[in-house]
Protein backbone atom coordinates (compact mmCIF):
# COMPACT_ATOMS: atom_id res chain seq x y z
CA UNK A 1 0.00 0.00 0.00
CA UNK A 2 1.61 3.44 -0.98
CA UNK A 3 2.32 5.55 2.26
CA UNK A 4 0.18 8.96 2.60
CA UNK A 5 1.50 11.73 4.16
CA UNK A 6 -0.78 14.50 4.60
CA UNK A 7 0.00 18.09 6.20
CA UNK A 8 -2.14 20.68 8.05
CA UNK A 9 -1.34 23.84 6.02
CA UNK A 10 -1.16 27.05 8.66
CA UNK A 11 1.72 26.89 10.90
CA UNK A 12 2.71 23.76 9.76
CA UNK A 13 4.17 24.32 5.56
CA UNK A 14 2.92 27.89 5.98
CA UNK A 15 4.29 31.09 8.11
CA UNK A 16 0.77 32.46 9.73
CA UNK A 17 3.13 35.47 11.05
CA UNK A 18 4.63 36.14 7.20
CA UNK A 19 1.37 37.96 6.43
CA UNK A 20 1.80 40.92 9.38
CA UNK A 21 5.88 40.43 9.10
CA UNK A 22 5.96 41.19 5.08
CA UNK A 23 3.33 44.29 5.76
CA UNK A 24 5.48 45.73 8.31
CA UNK A 25 8.21 45.78 6.13
CA UNK A 26 5.97 47.69 3.45
CA UNK A 27 3.70 50.27 5.97
CA UNK A 28 5.19 53.49 6.89
CA UNK A 29 2.34 53.07 9.94
CA UNK A 30 4.66 53.45 13.03
CA UNK A 31 1.58 51.39 15.11
CA UNK A 32 1.55 48.91 12.92
CA UNK A 33 5.42 48.54 12.87
CA UNK A 34 5.75 48.97 16.84
CA UNK A 35 2.88 46.07 17.23
CA UNK A 36 3.45 43.70 14.23
CA UNK A 37 3.96 40.64 15.98
CA UNK A 38 1.72 41.30 19.35
CA UNK A 39 -1.47 41.72 16.64
CA UNK A 40 0.15 38.34 14.16
CA UNK A 41 -0.46 36.18 17.82
CA UNK A 42 -3.91 37.38 18.86
CA UNK A 43 -4.96 37.11 15.19
CA UNK A 44 -4.01 33.51 14.89
CA UNK A 45 -5.30 32.36 18.38
CA UNK A 46 -8.62 33.97 17.79
CA UNK A 47 -8.88 32.28 14.37
CA UNK A 48 -8.08 29.25 16.26
CA UNK A 49 -10.75 29.54 19.26
CA UNK A 50 -13.43 31.06 16.82
CA UNK A 51 -12.91 27.23 14.61
CA UNK A 52 -13.89 25.48 17.93
CA UNK A 53 -16.52 27.89 19.06
CA UNK A 54 -18.35 27.41 15.33
CA UNK A 55 -17.93 23.82 15.79
CA UNK A 56 -18.54 23.30 19.11
CA UNK A 57 -22.20 24.94 18.88
CA UNK A 58 -22.54 23.53 15.50
CA UNK A 59 -23.03 26.10 13.70
CA UNK A 60 -21.36 26.16 9.59
CA UNK A 61 -19.32 28.69 8.52
CA UNK A 62 -15.62 28.88 6.62
CA UNK A 63 -12.32 29.55 7.18
CA UNK A 64 -12.16 32.48 5.84
CA UNK A 65 -14.71 34.42 7.33
CA UNK A 66 -13.48 33.20 10.63
CA UNK A 67 -9.99 34.70 9.08
CA UNK A 68 -11.39 38.48 8.37
CA UNK A 69 -13.41 38.15 12.02
CA UNK A 70 -10.46 37.74 14.00
CA UNK A 71 -8.41 40.12 12.29
CA UNK A 72 -10.91 42.52 12.94
CA UNK A 73 -10.62 41.50 16.44
CA UNK A 74 -6.97 41.87 16.81
CA UNK A 75 -7.19 45.33 14.61
CA UNK A 76 -9.90 46.52 17.21
CA UNK A 77 -7.35 45.48 20.47
CA UNK A 78 -4.94 47.37 19.48
CA UNK A 79 -5.90 50.24 17.91
CA UNK A 80 -5.84 50.02 14.67
CA UNK A 81 -9.49 49.37 13.26
CA UNK A 82 -9.83 52.41 11.64
CA UNK A 83 -6.97 51.96 9.02
CA UNK A 84 -8.48 50.14 6.47
CA UNK A 85 -5.30 49.49 4.39
CA UNK A 86 -3.70 47.51 7.13
CA UNK A 87 -6.61 45.30 7.11
CA UNK A 88 -7.14 44.90 3.49
CA UNK A 89 -3.43 44.67 2.96
CA UNK A 90 -3.04 41.45 5.60
CA UNK A 91 -5.81 40.06 4.37
CA UNK A 92 -4.49 39.99 0.75
CA UNK A 93 -0.74 39.07 1.67
CA UNK A 94 -2.58 36.06 4.00
CA UNK A 95 -3.30 34.58 0.75
CA UNK A 96 0.25 34.38 -0.20
CA UNK A 97 1.94 33.09 2.50
CA UNK A 98 5.74 32.18 2.75
CA UNK A 99 6.65 28.65 3.09
CA UNK A 100 9.25 27.33 6.24
CA UNK A 101 12.46 27.10 5.26
CA UNK A 102 12.42 23.27 4.96
CA UNK A 103 9.09 22.79 3.22
CA UNK A 104 10.67 22.30 -0.80
CA UNK A 105 13.30 20.05 0.91
CA UNK A 106 10.95 17.68 2.29
CA UNK A 107 8.10 17.74 -0.25
CA UNK A 108 10.75 16.51 -2.80
CA UNK A 109 11.84 13.79 -0.60
CA UNK A 110 8.21 12.48 -0.28
CA UNK A 111 7.91 12.73 -4.37
CA UNK A 112 11.36 10.52 -4.87
CA UNK A 113 9.79 8.34 -2.15
CA UNK A 114 6.82 7.83 -4.44
CA UNK A 115 4.51 8.95 -1.09
CA UNK A 116 1.35 10.55 -1.94
CA UNK A 117 1.41 13.92 0.14
CA UNK A 118 -1.60 15.99 0.28
CA UNK A 119 -2.70 18.96 2.34
CA UNK A 120 -5.77 18.69 4.75
CA UNK A 121 -6.79 22.13 6.14
CA UNK A 122 -9.32 24.01 7.67
CA UNK A 123 -8.73 26.64 5.12
CA UNK A 124 -11.15 27.47 2.09
CA UNK A 125 -9.85 25.63 -1.31
CA UNK A 126 -9.83 29.14 -2.86
CA UNK A 127 -7.31 29.74 0.10
CA UNK A 128 -5.13 26.98 0.10
CA UNK A 129 -5.21 27.43 -4.28
CA UNK A 130 -3.83 30.57 -3.70
CA UNK A 131 -1.14 29.44 -0.89
CA UNK A 132 0.06 26.78 -3.19
CA UNK A 133 0.32 28.58 -6.42
CA UNK A 134 2.36 31.93 -4.56
CA UNK A 135 4.49 29.20 -2.98
CA UNK A 136 5.19 26.93 -6.29
CA UNK A 137 4.71 23.83 -4.32
CA UNK A 138 1.54 22.46 -6.26
CA UNK A 139 3.84 19.92 -7.86
CA UNK A 140 5.13 18.24 -4.79
CA UNK A 141 1.14 17.77 -3.92
CA UNK A 142 -1.11 14.94 -4.63
CA UNK A 143 -4.26 16.74 -3.75
CA UNK A 144 -5.42 19.39 -1.58
CA UNK A 145 -8.20 18.45 1.14
CA UNK A 146 -10.21 20.95 2.88
CA UNK A 147 -12.91 21.13 5.83
CA UNK A 148 -14.81 23.72 3.83
CA UNK A 149 -17.33 21.49 2.20
CA UNK A 150 -18.41 20.26 5.83
CA UNK A 151 -18.38 23.43 7.28
CA UNK A 152 -16.39 21.88 10.49
CA UNK A 153 -13.27 22.48 11.45
CA UNK A 154 -10.40 20.21 13.02
CA UNK A 155 -10.37 18.19 15.27
CA UNK A 156 -13.82 17.40 14.41
CA UNK A 157 -13.23 13.82 13.50
CA UNK A 158 -15.53 14.25 10.19
CA UNK A 159 -12.87 16.35 8.73
CA UNK A 160 -9.84 13.77 9.24
CA UNK A 161 -12.17 11.00 7.06
CA UNK A 162 -11.85 13.06 4.46
CA UNK A 163 -8.49 11.94 4.17
CA UNK A 164 -9.37 7.93 4.30
CA UNK A 165 -12.92 9.12 1.97
CA UNK A 166 -10.23 10.33 -0.73
CA UNK A 167 -7.85 7.69 -0.74
CA UNK A 168 -9.56 4.89 0.62
CA UNK A 169 -6.58 4.19 2.55
CA UNK A 170 -6.51 2.30 6.22
CA UNK A 171 -5.58 4.74 8.88
CA UNK A 172 -2.51 3.11 9.78
CA UNK A 173 -1.33 4.24 5.81
CA UNK A 174 -1.19 8.04 7.40
CA UNK A 175 1.24 9.96 8.96
CA UNK A 176 -0.65 13.52 9.64
CA UNK A 177 1.57 16.35 10.52
CA UNK A 178 0.45 19.55 11.83
CA UNK A 179 2.62 22.67 13.98
CA UNK A 180 -0.82 22.33 16.06
CA UNK A 181 -0.79 20.33 19.35
CA UNK A 182 -4.13 19.88 19.01
CA UNK A 183 -4.27 19.01 16.11
CA UNK A 184 -1.45 16.67 15.86
CA UNK A 185 -3.81 15.23 19.00
CA UNK A 186 -6.84 15.01 16.61
CA UNK A 187 -5.07 12.97 14.10
CA UNK A 188 -4.18 10.68 16.44
CA UNK A 189 -7.41 10.34 18.12
CA UNK A 190 -8.81 9.53 14.98
CA UNK A 191 -5.88 6.91 13.80
CA UNK A 192 -3.63 8.37 11.97
CA UNK A 193 0.21 8.13 13.34
CA UNK A 194 0.91 11.86 13.90
CA UNK A 195 3.81 14.14 14.14
CA UNK A 196 3.48 17.36 16.21
CA UNK A 197 5.96 20.32 14.53
CA UNK A 198 6.35 22.03 17.46
CA UNK A 199 8.11 25.41 16.40
CA UNK A 200 7.37 27.03 19.49
CA UNK A 201 8.94 24.85 21.75
CA UNK A 202 5.34 24.55 23.58
CA UNK A 203 4.47 22.14 26.22
CA UNK A 204 2.80 19.09 25.08
CA UNK A 205 -0.95 19.47 25.38
CA UNK A 206 -3.01 17.71 28.74
CA UNK A 207 -5.51 15.92 26.42
CA UNK A 208 -6.15 12.03 26.41
CA UNK A 209 -4.13 11.50 22.86
CA UNK A 210 -0.99 12.29 22.26
CA UNK A 211 1.10 12.66 18.88
CA UNK A 212 3.31 9.68 18.32
CA UNK A 213 6.47 12.01 17.45
CA UNK A 214 7.23 15.77 18.09
CA UNK A 215 9.90 17.46 15.85
CA UNK A 216 11.22 21.17 15.93
CA UNK A 217 10.61 21.13 12.23
CA UNK A 218 9.26 19.26 9.18
CA UNK A 219 12.92 17.77 8.35
CA UNK A 220 11.76 14.27 10.98
CA UNK A 221 10.07 13.65 8.13
CA UNK A 222 12.77 12.59 6.60
CA UNK A 223 13.98 9.50 8.96
CA UNK A 224 9.94 8.63 9.58
CA UNK A 225 9.37 7.57 5.94
CA UNK A 226 12.71 5.77 6.03
CA UNK A 227 11.92 3.63 9.03
CA UNK A 228 8.36 3.84 8.02
CA UNK A 229 7.02 -0.23 6.83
Amino acid sequence: MKKVVIFDAYGTLFDVNAAARNYSKETADINFINTWEKVSKLWRDKQIAYTWYYTSIGYKTNFWKVTEDSLDYALEFYNLKDNKNIRNNLLKLYRKLDTFPEVIEVLKYLKSSRCSAAILSNGTLEMLNDAVMSSKIGNYLEVILSAEKLGLFKPNKKVYEIVNEYFSCDKKDVIFISSNGWDAAGGSAFGFSSLWVNRNDLPEEKVQWKPNWTSCDLKAVLNLIEEWD
